[in-house]
């Protein structure tokens, strides 16, 4: 059985097709549990690692908002337009500054399912 790495949930069929559909359109997303507090990461692939220059460790279990890659120039209403995005279940398109690790900012366009 392949091992993923990053992967931290338990064993799921739903979850190893949808990894194993993105990973190959060189996408750059992560993967997270509705069902528990924050929605935690529970994966996050290689092109989103090297996009924001954090490592898995340092992702995985954060909430999905990814609170750990705003900065100073991340307006408090994009911050809002993704956290009512995740709380309803209607799919977001939601234009956010974020900061890679080494502090660059990043204008990213993120949909939000």
């Amino acid at each position: 059985m392949p091992v993923r790495r990053g992967h931290v949930a338990p064993q799921n069929t739903f979850l190893g097709t949808i990894i194993r559909k993105f990973e190959g359109q060189n996408k750059k997303f992560i993967i997270a549990n509705a069902r528990v507090q924050n929605c935690a990461i529970i994966y996050c692939n290689d092109g989103f690692c090297e996009m924001t220059g954090f490592s898995r460790p340092d992702v995985m279990q954060k909430p999905c908002t990814c609170d750990f890659l705003h900065g100073p120039e991340t307006k408090r209403h994009d911050i809002a337009q993704i956290a009512q995005a995740l709380l309803g279940s209607e799919e977001r398109k939601v234009e956010v500054t974020y900061y890679h690790k080494n502090g660059k900012v990043y204008l990213f366009r993120i949909p939000y399912l």
